[in-house]
């Protein structure tokens, strides 16, 4: 499997009975593939997974391998701070029929370097490709440089989704590894993609997969001056979207397009009114409200 290109970290749809709203992730699942998106990320943080079951994992897996027609890749996001937990999840993920597993770093426990090395040589025996998924702002770690040279001897590990906010940091992982690297900020895809990336694993691709797809295949074709022209016209968006912990604003995005209800599970709650008139005027620049809203 090749890891490149534009990857959406799907939201999960909730009903009012809190549970996931299978129509609605159909729909926008077929909204992804209609926009020509290479990639989905199921539970992945935009996916809410620190509060999804296991159960409740395994169904976006498999709704997705159905529903995708082998029309778009299916992600699985199965790691966890939890080593066995993750493998065994692994396992089922696979048996599902998805293509690759996004892993983060362990949180929260916070292992040391050779800990995280050995996590993540547990998780590649199951045999699927992984991109390793390194987010310092919400695992707590870091990594070092030398880790990524001490990384090429894990056999399974393919790509990595880089969203530590730190381009110079970006930059200077090139020089340890050789693999794929997906911007894992949506402000600075065209930055990461000028400094050696492949792709993108976007959270404003929900709303806009079009434009994404539009913007990751002109930097994939190195026109970098015409992709940051459309990335400029939508940055008051994506920072609109960013406002509170992700996925907050996007879910309220979406409700205002008619494609998702505001329904997340706490600890999250709705975004706040100044938050809510900010995001609905910078959809309505763009004309994404839904007819309803419109009329």
């Amino acid at each position: 499997m090749k890891f490149e290109g534009s990857y959406t970290a799907l939201v999960t749809p909730f009903n009012e009975k809190d549970e996931i709203d299978e129509k609605t992730l159909i729909d926008l699942i077929n909204f992804q593939i209609e926009a020509n998106t290479d990639a989905l990320v199921l539970s992945g943080t935009t996916g809410e997974s620190p509060t999804l079951s296991e159960k409740e994992k395994l169904f976006l897996f498999k709704t997705a391998v159905k529903e995708s027609k082998n029309k778009i890749k299916i992600i699985a996001g199965t790691g966890t701070n939890n080593t066995k937990n993750s493998v065994e999840l692994s396992k089922k993920a696979k048996d599902v029929g998805v293509c690759g597993l996004l892993i983060v770093i362990p949180y929260y426990n916070r292992p040391s370097e050779i800990g995280i090395l050995k996590h993540f040589e547990e998780i590649s025996k199951v045999g699927l490709p992984i991109i390793l998924y390194h987010h310092p702002k919400r695992t707590g770690t870091k990594l070092s440089f030398n880790f990524f040279k001490m990384l090429k001897n894990i056999e399974n590990v393919k790509a990595i989704k880089e969203a530590s906010s730190d381009l110079n940091y970006m930059k200077e992982i090139k020089g340890y590894t050789n693999l794929p690297i997906f911007s894992g900020d949506d402000p600075l895809i065209v930055d990461i993609f000028k400094s050696g990336g492949v792709g993108s694993i976007s959270v404003i691709s929900n709303i806009i997969p079009k434009v994404w797809k539009k913007i990751t295949d002109l930097c994939l074709n190195k026109q970098f001056d015409k992709a940051q022209i459309i990335l400029n016209e939508y940055l008051p968006l994506i920072e609109s979207i960013f406002l509170e912990s992700n996925p907050i604003c996007t879910k309220y995005a979406l409700s205002l397009m008619n494609k998702c209800n505001l329904r997340l599970r706490l600890p999250l709650i709705e975004p706040s009114e100044n938050s809510k008139e900010i995001i609905k005027k910078e959809i309505l620049k763009k004309a994404l409200l839904s007819e309803e809203l419109l009329i």
